[in-house]
């Protein structure tokens, strides 16, 4: 059973990233251009105003430095002087924005793009920042609308991906790309939206409009459910001591009544798995 955690309300909260060398549980507000961690020791929320959109981020080999997917550029973050250091510009096609992204288990950034306009169209990708050069190459997968669930399995042999508009979740062969098919298709009332995997290689999925978070086996099938009171749950993350504690962003953007539910973190505890350290990004500037 979820609760709510006070004083973490976001317009459309992702990305929730446990940090274990600072204990606290970083995510993103996308339109609220806002960076916020929580000390779940404490109960204090820490907040970081930003320029623009940030669609997702990674640790780095510095604790105090993110590598940011700001809406058009990558870059690195210094979260003491609040210093963005720029990387490169927003790979794909023009009009769209960094949206969901997660480290692979040798430390390069996979990240997406999707149109940054309304009606959403299909013109987004996946990418991935090299860490030993640098340098961004776009993945040679199929064009999405709106890219979700990016994660790997343990051993980083396997990529999991989604479109949220074709109501999928996909996964291919790593780093070569082969084998790409259908991990499972969500038949609840949601979408697909941020999935984590967690030790035993079974992925977590929170469903936009679908008020649950659900556990699938390595083969596809439905392994747990756990219902939200949030209506656009966004993406979980294992994380705390242990990793076993389950945290959910949300999101009340859009909702013509939103509840005091809607757009808050959302925790879990005695859930039925282990979660994984987050990968950390190891580029480095010269």
């Amino acid at each position: 059973m979820f609760e709510t955690l006070t004083g973490t309300t976001s317009l459309l909260g992702e990305c929730p990233v446990w940090c274990e060398r600072t204990e606290r549980l970083f995510w993103t507000d996308i339109p609220g251009c806002e960076l916020l961690a929580l000390d779940p020791f404490r109960g204090q929320v820490q907040r970081w105003s930003l320029s623009e959109p940030l669609g997702s981020f990674a640790l780095t080999v510095d604790e105090d430095v993110l590598l940011m997917g700001l809406a058009s550029c990558l870059g690195y973050y210094n979260l003491s002087t609040r210093h963005f250091t720029k990387l490169t510009i927003t790979p794909g096609v023009l009009g769209t924005r960094i949206n969901d992204g997660r480290c692979d288990r040798m430390g390069n950034f996979v990240f997406s793009t999707m149109d940054a306009g309304e009606p959403v169209q299909t013109i987004g990708g996946f990418h991935r920042l090299n860490a030993a050069t640098l340098e961004t190459e776009t993945l040679d997968l199929p064009e999405v609308a709106i890219p979700n669930s990016i994660c790997f399995s343990p051993d980083g042999s396997t990529m999991y991906y989604a479109d949220s508009l074709q109501g999928c979740i996909f996964c291919c062969d790593y780093p070569s790309l082969e084998n790409q098919r259908v991990f499972t298709t969500v038949n609840g009332q949601g979408a697909p939206d941020g999935s984590c995997i967690d030790a035993e290689g079974f992925l977590w999925n929170a469903e936009w409009g679908g008020s649950r978070v659900v556990r699938y086996a390595p083969d596809g099938r439905v392994d747990h459910v756990i219902e939200s009171p949030c209506l656009h749950t966004t993406c979980p993350v294992l994380a705390g001591p242990g990793y076993k504690t389950l945290y959910s962003t949300s999101a009340r953007i859009g909702l013509d009544k939103p509840t005091n539910f809607d757009g808050v973190l959302i925790k879990a505890e005695a859930v039925v798995a282990t979660g994984l350290p987050e990968g950390r990004f190891t580029g480095q500037l010269n």
